[in-house]
């Protein structure tokens, strides 16, 4: 039986962000090619992180790329479904409003399906900003299917009910944990904690809570705590800031940073932490990829209640802050609680149940196919 064509329009690593962690595992996934014939374009604005969401020429130019190699796939590829990474707001709405007319048009004229996948939030504030931007962005969903990341997120477009249909899809993460050494690790980690190892791990954003984590190094000095922060910096100035309040603190023997982490530098972080400590207050955080990270290497999180982070996490596996003020007194109660090998058990197994790349590429495929 011929395989349907499939059209992949998306962000791809670098720089590496939630959405660009998601789109590099679907071009690699061989269970999609198998299932469908798939073109992939990426979708190219920013170099680094600190790009993002500034509007400077080179993004025009790969704007103007970006139409003519969608234009090109439409009419040599002739797709029957369209699956498409979409952007809330700014510079990378009105890029992604200029394409929508080249599927819409050809989906009026072809038998094709249309998917708009979001990793990001906002749309309700965006579109209550304006009745421009309402009534641009009813434009930009009609007639689509929405790929979301939660039911929690579905409220963000009570507004533009435009949309065909809705469904949901967990994000996965790859198992860089050892299954077979697992058991040992917890062993060897909880055999004695002479000093409980924190980890931040996640892009230097001061709304992403590093902030708040460093703070609550200097008002646990009394304590057998070790900081571990991993992650790029979004601008120079932060780095400096950062530094600077180790400095004055004198949080040097307590604090280690460990710069941008990937593959098994990352998975050495992971498995020697105790606690991952991601109180973010992003607001376009969605779903928070290093909490299942963590979760896979029987790490539980204290974390924040934005977008589908409360759908993650359970009283089992971590707790969910609905005020940062909460995070010393949250750090004592997991210190007691949850780190033991029972919880650590729970998290990899909630893991495996439910945020595993193979649990995410099937449901991805479902959704595409139409069963989900």
């Amino acid at each position: 039986m011929k395989k349907l064509n499939l059209l992949c329009i998306l962000h791809l690593s670098p720089p590496t962000h939630g959405a660009a962690k998601v789109g590099d595992f679907i071009h690699e996934s061989s269970l999609l090619k198998d299932t469908f014939e798939c073109r992939f374009i990426p979708i190219r604005s920013s170099e680094t992180i600190g790009e993002i969401g500034k509007v400077n020429v080179k993004k025009f130019w790969y704007f103007v790329e970006l139409f003519f190699k969608v234009l090109w796939s439409l009419i040599v590829f002739r797709p029957e479904k369209i699956y498409f990474t979409a952007s809330v707001k700014g510079f990378a709405f009105y890029r992604d409003l200029l394409l929508s007319p080249l599927w819409k048009v050809y989906s009026a004229m072809t038998k094709c399906e249309i998917f708009y996948h979001y990793h990001t939030k906002g749309v309700d504030a965006f579109v209550s900003d304006s009745t421009r931007n309402l009534q641009l962005t009813r434009f930009f969903l009609k007639g689509v299917n929405l790929i979301l990341l939660s039911p929690l997120l579905e409220k963000d477009f009570e507004h533009v009910a435009t949309y065909k249909g809705v469904a949901f899809l967990p994000n996965g993460v790859e198992d860089l944990a050892e299954p077979k050494g697992f058991e040992t690790l917890l062993q060897h980690k909880y055999a004695s904690i002479d000093e409980v190892q924190l980890l931040y791990l996640s892009n230097m954003i001061k709304e992403k809570g590093y902030v708040e984590v460093l703070k609550l190094a200097d008002v646990t000095k009394g304590e057998k705590i070790h900081f571990h922060f991993a992650g790029g910096w979004q601008n120079d100035e932060d780095e400096k800031e950062f530094f600077e309040f180790i400095n004055e603190k004198g949080l040097q023997e307590r604090v280690t940073f460990h710069g941008f982490m990937k593959g098994d530098d990352k998975a050495f972080l992971l498995q020697n932490a105790h606690l991952l400590l991601f109180p973010t207050r992003y607001k376009a955080e969605t779903f928070g990829l290093v909490i299942i990270e963590a979760m896979s290497f029987g790490v539980p999180t204290i974390s924040t209640d934005e977008g589908s982070i409360p759908n993650i996490l359970d009283e089992k596996c971590g707790i969910v802050l609905h005020d940062n003020a909460e995070l010393y007194n949250s750090l004592q109660i997991a210190k007691q609680k949850l780190l033991n090998p029972e919880t650590a058990r729970y998290c990899r197994q909630r893991y495996l149940e439910n945020f595993t790349l193979e649990k995410f590429e099937h449901n991805l495929i479902g959704i595409l196919q139409g069963e989900k």
